[in-house]
């Protein structure tokens, strides 16, 4: 997009530059009102239903994320005209399928180390583009680890050619696609992604279509997501629960392009980092529009705040939390992961202050994110002294052994982004707090140091 600030990317940085340590001084007060960017989440997803739908299709609310920069270099690689006309708005013309048309990549498309691109572009350029067109979708990092056999296995059921893959259901990938079919199945998905990714690629068709999903959906929430975003695009999505383990979904398209600009939410994500961190800061933060009706699962961190003791409540005008963790909390986040992060630092708060004990469940999902999520949390918590307690899918935190305030603690994200939200959160904590590989936050939200230090945070560095 022209005029827009490149987002850090950890693993092109010099080494030198991977040592640079960052933190939140314990003397911050964030406080305020705090407009996030818009969702990533629905950026990717409007930019990928934008690329095969009829019409043209105007964006508003694109983040300077480093995945959402992903998303527009794929739409460039396969052809799709793609007009930037602010640093956050751009312009869409689709190229919707059909017997003689369809996508075609002009070079490889690279999904970065963007789950959510690789899984829903993987899907779609199988089932979406010219029928027999070939494609490579090619990742970076973690992506280069991360698996997602059964929608590599779905998508081979129906006939497209899979080849070129380090280990089966893995990026990099050779496909060559196939028309869609009017039925298709997915079993024991990893990942909601992968049933968006699907869901997507059959919106894309005229006529219906329905898909068979065998097994639980992991994130729930995220799947509405898509399906709201279908139905912006004049989809209609029909669910139906055959068993308590099988669920159908009838999709009817194709894709239209909204007349309307489609302005996208603020990012939940972002605001729910920027919200606990006004809790454990004594501050106060304001975050406009978002809201209970909000098609973003992570707008329930005002109901996680507010499990803790924090005056943290969703109103009027927006999201609004204040007031430093009072209590322990146990939570099920098996439909909002992403908060799992943000909410180890609230927990340990409460567990440093009034010595309570906390417990996290739903995360089965977090060792298969851009890093081991469960392992990476425990391992910092417990550096700042923390009793901690890690399973398959929860963690327990509570107070441990007692360990020097002043001796500095130098916590590794290992190339997260939100393990670095994490552990900029501890900061507020305690004094010497800091964040290798502060430039990791790239791929999400790539101003993030200089817009909490503008709503009160103090950074401070090393020496």
């Amino acid at each position: 997009m022209a005029g827009a600030r490149r987002a850090y990317n950890p693993r092109t940085m010099t080494a030198g530059a991977r040592t640079e340590a960052i933190g939140f001084g314990p003397d911050s007060c964030v406080r305020g009102r705090f407009q996030p960017s818009g969702s990533k989440s629905l950026a990717q997803r409007a930019l990928l239903a934008a690329a095969v739908a009829h019409g043209e299709c105007e964006i508003d609310g694109l983040s300077e994320a480093e995945d959402v920069r992903c998303a527009l270099r794929a739409l460039q690689a396969l052809g799709v005209a793609c007009e930037s006309t602010s640093p956050t708005r751009v312009r869409v013309r689709g190229i919707p399928p059909g017997p003689d048309c369809g996508l075609t990549a002009e070079s490889e498309v690279c999904a970065g180390e963007s789950g959510t691109l690789a899984r829903l572009s993987t899907a779609l350029l199988a089932l979406s583009s010219r029928s027999g067109a070939r494609c490579t979708i090619t990742a970076t990092g973690s992506l280069f680890f991360r698996r997602s056999l059964p929608l590599f296995e779905a998508l081979s059921a129906a006939g497209v050619e899979l080849v070129r893959q380090n280990l089966p259901g893995t990026w990099p990938v050779e496909l060559v696609s196939v028309a869609a079919p009017v039925e298709l199945e997915l079993s024991r998905p990893v990942s909601s992604q992968e049933v968006s990714g699907l869901l997507l690629a059959l919106a894309a068709q005229a006529g219906e279509r329905v898909l068979r999903v065998r097994g639980p959906i992991p994130s729930a929430p995220y799947l509405r997501l898509t399906i709201g975003l279908l139905e912006a695009f004049g989809v209609s999505v029909a669910r139906h629960a055959v068993t308590t383990d099988e669920v159908h979904f009838r999709v009817c398209g194709p894709l239209t392009a909204p007349r309307a600009t489609l302005a996208l939410e603020p990012d939940a994500s972002s605001a729910a980092v920027a919200l606990a961190a006004a809790c454990l800061s004594g501050g106060e933060l304001l975050v406009p529009g978002l809201g209970p009706d909000s098609a973003q699962g992570d707008v329930r961190i005002v109901e996680c705040l507010a499990a803790f003791g924090c005056d943290a409540r969703s109103g009027a005008q927006g999201l609004v939390a204040r007031g430093f963790p009072a209590r322990g909390a146990e939570l099920d986040l098996a439909g909002e992961p992403d908060l799992a992060p943000v909410l180890c630092a609230v927990a340990a708060g409460a567990a440093l202050r009034h010595g309570a004990t906390s417990v996290l469940r739903g995360l089965a999902t977090l060792p298969g994110k851009e890093s081991d999520r469960l392992s990476v949390l425990a391992e910092g918590l417990r550096k700042l002294g923390l009793g901690v307690e890690a399973g398959m899918d929860f963690l327990g935190i509570a107070r441990g052994e007692s360990r020097g305030a002043r001796s500095p603690v130098l916590l590794d994200p290992h190339g997260d982004h939100r393990m670095a939200f994490a552990f900029a959160l501890l900061g507020c904590l305690r004094q010497q707090v800091f964040v290798r590989d502060p430039h990791c936050v790239g791929k999400s939200w790539g101003s993030f140091w200089s817009d909490m230090e503008r709503l009160g945070a103090r950074l401070v560095r090393p020496g």
